[in-house]
This record gives C-alpha cells, sequence and structure tokens, in this order.
C-alpha cells in the first residue's frame, strides 16, 4: 500500500479500501432509499513505522467482521479509534457502547465485530500490530467496546495528536515515522489506562438498552415491552436501569426519532418523500402531533424544516416554493 491514499469509490470499491487496508470486512450502507450509496466515503491512510494511521469518512451503515471473513494470515491488529462526528455503536465480545464524538474505543480484528454508524461520520482509527503490544494485549483485548472520553488528561493529548497525524499523512512516511508510532502508541497506552475502572453491570446494560433502541428506531412496534424481553429484564427492572442515567426510555426514544426525521426533511435529496413517509420510516406514526413534536424541540415545524432546506437549494424567490409536505 503506498504511504499516503485518497480515495472517494461506490460502495464495493469502498469496502475493499478498507477491508484491504485492516482486514477483510463487510460494509452495508444504511439510511438511503435504495440502500446503494449511503457507505460511499473517503479512505486515507499512512504508515509510520509498523502502526497504520488511517481517517475515513462516509455515510449511515453497517461494518461486521463475520467470523465467515476471519483467516489465520489476516494481520492481527488492535485498532484504536477516535469518532469525530457522527452518534455509533460498537459491539464486541459480548460487549456494546455507544460512541460520541471525541471518544475513543477500540476493537480487534482476530474476533468478529460490529459497528453501526447512524449518521455521517469522521473517524481516525490507529491500527497497532498486537506484537507490538507486548504485556500491554490481553489487557486491552479485555476492554474492547467500551467508549473511553477524551475530556482530560492523556485522553486529551492522545486525541490531539491523532487529530494533527491525521490532519498531515503525508508527513508521517518521513524518517520520523517510527518515532511518530512510539508516541502514538505510548500516548494511546497511557489514555486507556486511565479509564482503567469497568463500567457498573446496571450501567453496561443501560449501554446496551440504548444501543438496540437506536438500532431500531424505524421500528413502530420498539417498546418499553419489547426492549425489556429482548434483554430478559422485566420492564420494572429496564425502567429502573435507564432511571440510574436519568433517561426515560419514551423521551429518549422519541427525541432520537425527532432528530432523524428533521435530518430527513432538510434533505435536498429526499424533497420528493412526503413529511408522513419520512416519519414512518423513523417509526414515527402520530403524523397529527408531528409538527407540534418538531416546533417544540427545534422551535420549527415540519413544513418550516422543509421550505428552509428549499431555499438553501433553489435560492430565494417569489417563485421558489416548497413541495408539498
Amino acid at each position: 500500500m503506498p504511504p499516503v491514499i485518497g480515495i472517494r469509490e461506490r460502495d464495493e470499491h469502498f469496502e475493499r479500501l478498507v477491508s484491504e487496508a485492516f482486514a477483510p470486512l463487510r460494509i452495508r450502507a444504511d439510511g438511503t432509499a435504495d440502500g446503494g450509496s449511503g457507505s460511499r466515503g473517503t479512505l486515507r491512510s499512512a504508515r509510520p513505522g509498523e502502526v497504520l494511521i488511517t481517517r475515513i469518512t462516509g455515510g449511515p451503515c453497517t461494518v461486521q467482521r463475520p467470523p465467515s471473513l476471519i483467516g489465520s494470515g489476516d494481520r492481527q491488529l488492535l485498532k484504536v479509534a477516535l469518532h469525530g462526528s457522527g452518534r455509533a455503536g460498537v459491539e464486541q465480545d459480548g460487549r456494546q457502547c455507544l460512541v460520541a464524538p471525541g471518544d475513543l474505543v477500540v476493537y480487534e480484528t482476530a474476533r468478529p465485530y460490529e459497528l453501526r454508524f447512524w449518521d455521517p461520520f469522521d473517524l481516525i482509527v490507529l491500527g497497532i500490530p498486537r506484537i507490538l503490544l507486548g504485556p500491554h494485549t490481553d489487557p486491552l483485548a479485555g476492554r474492547t467496546a467500551s467508549a473511553v472520553p477524551t475530556d482530560g488528561g492523556g485522553r486529551r493529548l492522545a486525541a490531539a495528536l491523532l487529530r494533527e497525524t491525521a490532519d498531515d499523512l503525508p508527513a508521517c512516511s518521513g524518517s520520523g515515522g517510527p518515532h511518530l508510532a512510539d508516541a502514538l502508541v505510548s500516548l494511546v497506552l497511557s489514555a486507556l489506562a486511565e479509564q482503567q475502572v469497568a463500567l457498573r453491570p446496571s450501567d453496561d446494560l443501560a449501554e446496551r438498552i440504548l444501543t438496540h433502541c437506536l438500532g431500531r428506531l424505524s421500528d413502530a412496534r420498539l417498546s418499553p415491552e419489547s426492549v425489556a424481553r429482548a434483554h430478559h429484564i422485566s420492564v420494572r427492572y429496564l425502567h429502573k436501569v435507564l432511571q440510574r442515567r436519568g433517561v426515560s426510555l419514551a423521551s429518549w426514544v422519541k427525541s432520537r426519532r425527532l432528530e432523524r426525521i428533521r435530518r430527513d426533511l432538510a434533505d435536498p435529496a429526499l424533497m420528493d418523500r412526503s413529511v408522513s413517509v419520512i416519519a414512518a420510516g423513523w417509526g414515527y406514526l402520530d403524523a397529527a402531533h408531528l409538527s407540534r413534536a418538531l416546533r417544540a424541540e427545534y422551535g420549527r415545524s415540519a413544513v418550516e424544516i422543509r421550505a428552509e432546506a428549499v431555499r438553501a437549494v433553489r435560492g430565494p424567490g417569489p417563485d421558489r416554493v416548497p413541495a408539498p409536505p
């Protein structure tokens, strides 16, 4: 692989490029009308020393490394990802977590994993060969699918160095590459070591519950009963677990749905879809109260959100009118 590559391609090519950079993967586009363009994106890589640093952007998609794609000849990498934008979920080793912008998360190519990106994303991934980690390998392998915020200490320094490196990938291929690799690995290890306290079981369950719901917002049948049943707990215990996080399930689901409805109403590519169709696509069937709910959440009704998007695309003018809601 060249020291630096930059590419914007169709889904199949993009999947192949990401697979070649790390290990064989499957990428399925989400959130598009034909299911065929959501995972298009950009990939730029550099290899300072023995590590691989890659910046990836793309649209809503699911990335899977299933057992069927794992082979003995694959590179054994521990991947440390810094999320720059977009809401994401990670699952590996029976653990699930939600990842917010600014979080670090670890996953390994040696075992199956799944990434879900519900929004357009910007991701910086540091691929570290297991052989470089020595005695740190097993502790880090036990921290997969656990989000680590980078809001202070060595975590903030690690995030800053990852961003600086990703912003100037061509510079990574010089003679100082091995020293940069050492600095990256050392800072990342230090950042993750700061977060050795494990989540309480109830917190871990809350993360799994919210990740489960986030992936099923389009299902109008999503309810406390269905969520509790999927996690083998009672509805009462479900509410108790989320209450500790200050979360009301009904309000949280409603807010996430409205967030996606607003995004789709403002998407020029979806102007031919009616408000009710977009709402139903996110499991929101109460169309009569939708505009009121959007106004309460964002200060604008569905028609106003769409009209604003139309003006941004077409420009102002007396003959510029929005498409029917």
